[in-house]
Formats: structure tokens, sequence, C-alpha cells
């Protein structure tokens, strides 16, 4: 088949959640299918990132967003009820380009990833796939519970907009997918039963363990400028790392890109910000356990894939460990800091029992998260008949 997908950024570098879905997605169809690949940019694409995506694809092209455009995109949602990151993605100029592409290249199937593409796929939804990726209403929902006075409020004012926006796109299009059972649960329960899931996977050759010194007792990594993100770097440091350290000394690392002014600040005392490395599989390995005290935990944590493949023992909240579908026996995690802190601390006296964690971790990851059994599920659903 000939596949039309049209992402909302180039996926490439792999530093976001949508990032690493969309060029894994995009690789393994592209092994089986002939893919046309479009990508809507704000920022220009570098290129080694194009030197990356380019191989995948019979044809790329990307449509460069003006900040122009972007404004009068978000000025048309706010007047017509569209959620606002639908309108900041939304350019006439670029639907109308998008449709030539579409009917210069005649797919067979195209494919939408994230409710901020959706609006481009009018007119063609009957061959077309929606891939929703997190239940974003949800998220948004649960942001606001630990957003500042000021914040909260415009996040509930989005996530309504966002719950009603999900409900109509999937009401248009006969094909969906979603990334956990979790997510799929909390999207509107008109539509949610037609939603398939189609989990990630996770890369064992680049994030394969390492032999290598542990300098480092509790580690965080993730896009460091992601709101959800921000908040989990907190909780290690100000909640979670103080009852460590009333039983023990600890090293704290927080790697990953564009770090956020809040996270920045938490660097000292033995605690590490490093913002964006070329390894961060180094990080992993460096790293005694993988803590990540996530309070609002939509989607699907690649991280924790990463560090489950790495060999490297996890410790997360309740609700993260439950949308992989993992046990206690392959992960631990708590219900708040106090809980995680516990569970850090069990691993850390014992090391015995954290290697074996680790390893189980790893046999767990290898069994239910393979890129090609993902993309399997994916192409049944992209080339499902509409029913």
């Amino acid at each position: 088949m000939r596949i039309f997908v049209l992402l909302s950024r180039f996926p490439h570098p792999l530093d976001k959640g949508d990032r690493l879905r969309a060029f894994h997605q995009v690789a393994e169809l592209s092994r089986r299918h002939e893919v046309v690949l479009c990508a809507l940019a704000h920022e220009e694409v570098s290129p080694a990132s194009l030197a990356a995506v380019s191989p995948l694809c019979a044809r790329l092209e990307v449509i460069h967003l003006s900040r122009a455009g972007t404004a009068l995109g978000m000025a048309r949602a706010l007047a017509t009820g569209l959620p606002l990151q639908v309108g900041f993605f939304l350019s006439e100029s670029a639907r109308r380009r998008v449709a030539a592409l579409i009917a210069e290249s005649s797919p067979d199937r195209c494919f939408f990833q994230l409710i901020r593409t959706a609006e481009y796929a009018r007119g063609f939804e009957a061959s077309s796939t929606l891939d929703l990726m997190d239940a974003f209403s949800w998220g948004l929902e649960q942001r606001a519970r630990h957003s500042p006075p000021w914040l909260a409020p415009l996040l509930r004012f989005e996530s309504r907009r966002v719950a009603r926006y999900e409900e109509d796109a999937l009401a248009r299009f006969p094909r969906a997918s979603i990334v956990t059972a979790q997510d799929r649960d909390h999207l509107p329960p008109a539509v949610r039963d037609g939603v398939s899931v189609v989990a990630n996977g996770v890369d064992f050759e680049d994030f394969a363990p390492r032999v290598s010194p542990k300098e480092v007792d509790l580690l965080f990594v993730g896009n460091m400028a992601y709101p959800p993100n921000v908040l989990a770097a907190e909780s290690l440091v100000r909640e979670v790392l103080p009852r460590v350290r009333a039983e023990r000394p600890a090293r704290v690392l927080i790697a990953g890109t564009s770090p956020a002014a809040r996270v920045r600040r938490l660097a000292g005392d033995g605690v590490e910000v490093t913002g964006r490395v070329d390894d961060i599989a180094g990080c992993y390995a460096r790293s005694r356990i993988f803590v990540a005290p996530l309070t609002v935990a939509t989607g699907l944590q690649n991280k924790l894939l990463q560090a489950l493949a790495m060999e490297v023992p996890c410790v997360t909240s309740e609700a993260a460990r439950r949308a992989l579908g993992a046990s206690e026996m392959e992960m631990k995690s708590g219900r708040d800091a106090g809980e995680i802190a516990e569970a850090a601390l069990e691993l850390l006296r014992n090391p015995e029992a954290s290697a074996s964690l680790g390893r189980r971790g790893r046999e767990f990851a290898l069994r239910d998260f393979q890129w090609s059994a993902a993309a399997d599920q994916l192409e049944k659903v992209v080339c499902a008949e509409a029913g």
C-alpha cells in the first residue's frame, strides 16, 4: 500500500514522545509499505534530522508554519471553539498544500498523528486513521490539579475544548489508535470503543545493558520543558530525595533536553541537571535506580521502557506502572512520594534484589514492547476496511 502520513512535528531528533513514536512507526511501516511523509514544522529541520528520516520515505516534504500563520490559527481556534493546540498547528496555506500532496500521491490510506492534525484530514477521513497517542483532555485535567491558581483555569478551559474535539474527531475517523488502554478509558464514552490500542516499543540495540561504574543513585530523564516532567523532577528532588538522604547519602541526575528554569534551579548539593546529552543511554548505565514520581501519567512513558531495556531497576507512580501493564515483580511503584522513596530505599539497601528486578524488567520489556509487534498492531488498524 501507499500510505500518506501527516505529523505535527518533524520526527527527529527523538527528544519528545510524539517524535519517537512517529519515527519508529514510519520506519516500521516503510519496511512493508510505501510511505509518503509530510511534517509540519515551526522551526528549521537540521540536515542531520533530514538525513535520518529521508531514507524511510518514498517522498518527504516539510511544511514550515510561519509565526503570523500560527497567530492567526490560534485566534481562529479561540473564536471557533477549536482547541488552542489545534489552532497552533493549523494554517490554511498548509492545509491546501496537504490536500495537494494527497491528490498528487494518491495514497491507499492516510495516517494523521495527534488531534493537532485532524483538521487537515477533513474530506479524507474515509481512508484515514487518527493516532491520538494520548488522551490529551485527561492529561490537561491532571495538569490543572497540579498547577498554580493563575494557570489551572486555562488548562481546564483547554481540557474541555479538547474533550469535545476528541469526540468530534473520533466520530469522523473510521479508524483510530491510542497508546494505552488506560488512556482509551479516559476518552469520551461515546467514541472510545472504536479506538484500538497500539503500544510503543523500545530500541533494544540502543538501550542494551552496559557495564559501567555506578556514579548516580537516582536518575530521571525526559523532555525537561514538558510540565509533567518538570513536576516529576521537583518531586524527586524536594520530596523523594530528602527521605532517601535521611538514611543514606544519594546523588541525583536529571538529564534531558531543554530544562525549564524550575528544573535548572534544582541543581546543586549532589543534584546534577545536564540538559540535552548525546548519549542518554550512558546516563541510564551509570545509575543505580531510575525514579519517576509522575503525578501526571498519561500515555506510555518511553523513559521507563528505556530504563527497563537497560536492566536499570525502576520506581514510579502506580498510574505509570499500570499504563505499562507491569507488575511489582517488574517495576516498583508508590501512591505518593513517601512510598516511592521507600521503594527506592529498599532497592538501594539490597543490590542483589535491585539487580534481580532489573533483569525481570528487561525480560518484561523484551516480551511486550518490540517495535515490530507495535507495527503489526498499527498495520492492522491502518489497513483495515472501514466498518
